[in-house]
Formats: structure tokens, C-alpha cells, sequence
């Protein structure tokens, strides 16, 4: 079995827009998971200062992961 190597694809401020991306990205079928969110859902005013929120992908589908989520509506 070919072993995938995961890559840190982007890091979001706050729970809620990592989960808007990954979201975005499974339902377009590209595998993903977050982490560093317990940080961020414990101390939310000091999100970034901990790091983010931390979107991870399979290194093979960054140039599709990064077409979905530039693509993606803006929430503003």
C-alpha cells in the first residue's frame, strides 16, 4: 500500500471558518481533518496566539483543495 503524506494546507483564526473549509473540501471529496481546535474552542480570544486552527490534506490534492477553497463564497 502506497503511504499518502499529509501537509499542512492552511490555518484559519477561528473554529467556525476551518470548518466551513474543511467542510467545503469533503463534500467535494478531498479528504481533510483539522486540528489545534480544542485550543482555539477553550480560549477563542487567544486563537491565533495559540497557532489557529490547523486544516490538514493528503499532499496529492493540494492544487484541487487550494482551487476549492479560493473559489469558496466570502462570509463577510
Amino acid at each position: 500500500m502506497k503511504q499518502q503524506k499529509t501537509i499542512l494546507l492552511r490555518v484559519f483564526d477561528t473554529l467556525p471558518e476551518a470548518v466551513f473549509a474543511r467542510d467545503a473540501l469533503e463534500q467535494n471529496g478531498v479528504p481533510c481533518f483539522l486540528s489545534n481546535e480544542s485550543i482555539n474552542q477553550m480560549y477563542p480570544v487567544f486563537g491565533s496566539s495559540f497557532g489557529g486552527v490547523h486544516l490538514h490534506i493528503f499532499e496529492e490534492d493540494t492544487e484541487r483543495a487550494n482551487d476549492i477553497l479560493d473559489n469558496l463564497p466570502n462570509k463577510d
